[in-house]
């Protein structure tokens, strides 16, 4: 560190601070060698999990994105959560829920903002957990089971981003050249949704920093006792100020209405439904419900306390907000985890959990009530959404994307399809009814849409996760006659949440998901603190967690060599799919064009049989004085280059016989010089943009253009 110190001192404040967190790290990392191997192991994990939350957050130093006051108030976050973490971790459950307003409010779009909030905070307690004193097994107070199936998690998503980034470099001799992009794209360009070389790294990271949070947040309380009660204060204060934007909105368009009290009974009664800080009317409906009920638990207090005023008021507020989103789904939960509450508490009445009087009768009385009042909560609520017919549409809609979601899933059954990549392929797997109302959507299913994405590895993962801490929460609940309000009001809130997952996808929303995996976390801690667990591992839980490392780790080259072939399979199929290094599907409005716009590279793998691909393009940026070439390289050789002079679509035929090297599939670079940043016209696009391409064709000889496309051939 002392070394590098001199090499800093031309740049600025805030570029110090940010390039000394690195030295601190590695700093750290030397410190640990005089450690036995196991204390270093142990050591090192939460040092390895900071330094990877620090890289992600680097992009939000850049000050010619973002006005200063960012970076610097995410440094005071992240030394707040060095110096203090617990303190870290409750102004992180305060302002997430309503990152997203503050993000539209101060124009600081696209930044995600929640993430930036979560790394930092993650990275601060990791790096103090690391420089703790108490290193080791013991000193991370986890119940068992709880950190092995948080670490499949997150090995398993981050092995699905390594997967769908190592076949860009298939083909590459000598040093991988799209890694030092990547990394600059990493490190620039992440939290603005704009790095084109990082696909599915945002999906697969929302479930890897959730799955972490479960962890900081469990070992910080068991150090910090009163942890649990502050982070769902905060939770409830964030989901105060969110249900205030919500009311706000819902007051603006009752005042701009013709007949205000006819549009405020609408919006009452569920026929105008509301999501004012989250543009998912499911994700608030789960949010607002899981919120109600911790902080039904925190307004009662301990046994004997009072109810206290500001907790009951923002209660209040999320549940209003609750019930104006208008989630039949959410209302359901709850109460399937009312019924739950109920049996778990009906168990646990007498010592030994015996049931008083007649248990069998109770229980089936109680399984009769759910039965009669599901349907009725879904079919009755909301009646200006059309009653039975509207329930059974609804309906309709989660069977067709049940149906979806497992056709994707059966296509990579072991490892899926790839993170992030549910909603661009949603449209190959839609039956003929939902794809007459959707284009392209999500499944509306969190534990279907992570199974067709990650695979069974990855549903295995992630209900693993939620079982060993469902179990903690369980045992915790019935250890008492009366539990600690605090662990029913969160442990419900949390598992109703998790059944509205079965309808819906609050686990893609930042807002929504962040506050989830903060309260799980407090509910194993609650539970843990209630009736305390070993915390000695059970070896079948490491010897699984071993294995599954194990299996990802020996897979690795038959997955990046299927994932090469799919992406070959994608373009040859749709022209457009499959290629790395493009953003989203675009629709031209003058001419219907499909289109991806390019990054500065783009990579896309030619079949064994094609001997030239007709590559159609366009330089919108292109002009006077401004010119764009297009270099093309097969297998990493430059073979041509293209002059884009205007703004007009151009197809290309890049010959690949004679160019390719023995394998079976050929690397076809696009290598776009220069690129372009929209936001040099002030149209607030941050993306760094190559060329519009449209359509990508093989062919088995090289043949000329048809004469039907009124573009010039470019040889």
């Amino acid at each position: 560190s002392a070394a590098a110190a001199p090499a800093l001192l031309p740049l600025g404040v805030a570029a110090k601070a940010w390039a000394l967190l690195p030295l601190a790290v590695a700093a750290k990392a030397w410190a640990l060698l005089p450690l036995g191997v196991a204390a270093k192991v142990w050591a090192l994990l939460p040092l390895g999990a900071a330094a990877a939350a620090l890289v992600l957050l680097l992009p939000a130093a850049a000050l010619d994105r973002l006005p200063i006051v960012v970076p610097i108030g995410l440094g005071l976050l992240l030394a707040l959560s060095i110096a203090r973490p617990p303190l870290g971790l409750v102004v992180v459950a305060a302002l997430v829920p309503v990152s997203s307003w503050i993000t539209h409010a101060a124009g600081l779009e696209p930044l995600r903002l929640a993430e930036a909030l979560v790394l930092a905070g993650i990275a601060g307690a990791c790096l103090r957990l690391a420089f703790s004193p108490r290193v080791g097994v013991d000193g991370y107070s986890l119940p068992a089971g709880v950190a092995p199936a948080a670490g499949t998690v997150i090995a398993v998503a981050g092995a699905a981003v390594v997967v769908e980034l190592v076949p860009a470099q298939a083909g590459l001799s000598g040093t991988w050249l799209l890694v030092g992009d990547a990394a600059g794209q990493l490190a620039t360009d992440y939290l603005y949704g704009t790095a084109t070389l990082l696909p599915g790294l945002p999906d697969a990271a929302l479930l890897m920093e959730g799955a972490g949070l479960v962890l900081v947040v469990a070992v910080w309380s068991s150090r910090h006792a009163a942890l649990p009660r502050w982070l769902v204060g905060a939770s409830l204060a964030g989901a105060g100020a969110a249900a205030a934007v919500n009311l706000d909105v819902m007051a603006g368009a009752v005042a701009a209405a013709a007949d205000p009290l006819a549009t405020l009974g609408t919006y009452l009664r569920g026929g105008q439904r509301l999501a004012g800080h989250v543009a998912d009317f499911n994700a608030t409906g789960a949010y607002f419900l899981m919120l109600t009920l911790a902080g039904l638990g925190l307004s009662a207090g301990r046994a004997g306390e009072r109810i206290r005023a500001l907790p009951a008021l923002a209660t209040l507020a999320a549940g209003a907000a609750f019930w104006l989103a208008g989630s039949r789904a959410a209302l359901a939960a709850v109460v399937l985890a009312g019924a739950a509450a109920t049996v778990r508490r009906l168990r646990a009445a007498r010592p030994g959990g015996q049931v008083p009087g007649r248990p069998r009768t109770a229980l089936l009385a109680g399984a009769a009530l759910v039965l009669v009042a599901l349907p009725i909560v879904v079919v009755a609520a909301f009646p200006e959404r059309g009653g039975f017919a509207g329930a059974a549409t609804g309906m309709r809609f989660r069977t067709e994307f049940t149906a979806t979601s497992l056709r994707m899933w059966a296509t990579a059954p072991t490892f899926g399809v790839g993170a992030g990549r549910y909603h661009d392929l949603s449209d190959q797997f839609m039956g003929p009814w939902l794809a007459e109302r959707y284009r392209r959507e999500n499944a509306h299913n969190n534990f279907l849409q992570i199974a067709a994405e990650l695979g069974a590895v990855g549903i295995a993962g992630f209900v693993w996760l939620l079982v060993v801490a469902g179990r903690r929460v369980w045992r915790g609940l019935g250890y008492r006659p009366r539990p600690d309000p605090l662990l029913l009001g969160t442990s419900v809130g949390v598992g109703a949440f998790l059944v509205t997952c079965l309808a819906g996808h609050p686990l893609l929303v930042p807002e929504t998901a962040y506050p989830f995996w903060i309260l799980a976390g407090v509910a194993v801690a609650l539970a843990q603190t209630a009736r305390p667990a070993p915390l000695v591992r059970p070896r079948r839980h490491a010897v699984a967690a071993g294995a599954c490392g194990l299996f990802l780790l020996v897979t690795f080259p038959l997955r990046i060599d299927a994932a090469a072939q799919t992406m070959m399979h994608d373009t040859a199929r749709t022209g457009i799919d499959g290629i790395a290094g493009t953003y989203a599907l675009e629709i031209e409005p003058s001419d219907g064009r499909r289109f991806r716009w390019t990054g500065p590279r783009a990579t896309f793998f030619a079949p064994a049989a094609a001997e030239q691909a007709r590559i159609r393009l366009r330089a919108l940026q292109a002009g006077p004085g401004r010119g764009v070439a297009v270099d093309v390289a097969i297998d990493g050789r430059r073979v041509m280059r293209i002059p884009m002079l205007g703004p007009d679509w151009v197809e290309v035929a890049a010959p690949l016989a004679g160019t390719r090297s023995t394998r079976a599939l050929a690397r076809v670079d696009l290598l776009v010089d220069p690129p372009w940043k929209p936001h040099e016209r002030d149209n607030g696009d941050p993306r760094t943009l190559g060329v519009m391409l449209e359509a990508i064709t093989f062919t088995t000889a090289a043949v000329p253009a048809p004469a039907t496309v009124p573009v010039p051939v470019v040889r």
